[in-house]
């Protein structure tokens, strides 16, 4: 556990890294290493090139890919956002050329269903099913997610290990008396947010929910409790813009663990605990 530890320092009164203002939202990290490129004559398939700063501490980080899929099904449907993905992880993947297809299984007056596959090498990394929706009203309510957390300005900034570079696209501070890979409970809750001003759109939050380090790490004495296997993210609210001193927070818990898998909860919440986005995701905690 000393190797994951050794990856944190606390300066708990320290400024916030101001967010990079940009004239186009196109020009941002995360826009950039999410661009598809469309394939001439071939509708629904895209070239991508699976980017190094998304290594992961096995293959390409399982958020990121799945952003991907957000992408492509949103180009398809420009009318709709995405709501909901189930992501399947088959296999890990590696830097590099990859190559991203989606299809329209269903396609309503305000609803459509598409089917995305990310393929490197012939063999499919992962399969997304994507619900997509038009603007439109309905019953709503919303009861906030009771948040413990101090300011930021009193938590503790997060700094990745040199090999798992994922960490280093996005901002993340912790309770400094809740750390990761400590306590009692496999839990976690920090603050987190985008590298430079953009839109927190679909994309962004299914990769975030998708960005802390795995809570079941807390319940292990080596790093397992971390591989993915299926995650299913539920957007809520998408599409606003943090101010230049904004977070979000995230908090992710494991209740249960069993036949070396353990289902993880998390949710992503703007600071009055208004949820944007929440997941469900199996993550294996057998060794081996």
């Amino acid at each position: 556990m000393s190797h994951y530890l050794s990856c944190v320092t606390v300066p708990r009164h320290g400024k916030l890294r101001p967010m990079t203002q940009l004239t186009s939202p196109s020009t941002t990290d995360f826009d950039r290493t999410t661009a598809l490129v469309p394939r001439d004559g071939r509708p629904g398939e895209f070239l991508v090139d699976l980017d190094g700063g998304w290594s992961s501490l096995v293959g390409m980080h399982g958020g990121y890919m799945s952003a991907l899929t957000v992408r492509a099904a949103e180009s398809l449907a420009p009318d709709r956002v995405v709501r909901t993905t189930s992501t399947s992880f088959l296999r890990s993947g590696r830097v590099g050329p990859a190559s991203l297809s989606v299809r329209e299984v269903r396609r309503g007056r305000s609803m459509t269903t598409m089917v995305a596959e990310l393929v490197q090498d012939d063999r499919i990394l992962i399969v997304t099913r994507l619900t997509l929706m038009t603007a439109r009203s309905g019953v709503e309510w919303s009861e906030p997610h009771r948040l413990d957390l101090p300011p930021p300005d009193d938590c503790v900034l997060f700094t990745p290990p040199a090999h798992v570079v994922s960490f280093g696209r996005f901002e993340l501070r912790f309770d400094p008396d809740r750390m990761p890979f400590s306590g009692p409970r496999a839990s976690l809750i920090g603050y987190v947010r985008p590298l430079e001003a953009r839109p927190v759109d679909a994309a962004w939050l299914v990769m975030a929910c998708d960005c802390f380090p795995p809570p079941a790490f807390a319940r292990t004495e080596v790093p397992i409790g971390g591989m993915s296997v299926d995650m299913v993210v539920h957007v809520h609210r998408s599409g606003f813009t943090l101010p230049d001193d904004g977070w979000l927070v995230g908090s992710f818990e494991i209740d249960d663990s069993a036949g070396g898998l353990a289902v993880e909860h998390g949710r992503i919440t703007l600071r009055d605990g208004t949820v944007v986005a929440e997941s469900l995701q199996t993550r294996l905690t057998a060794g081996g």
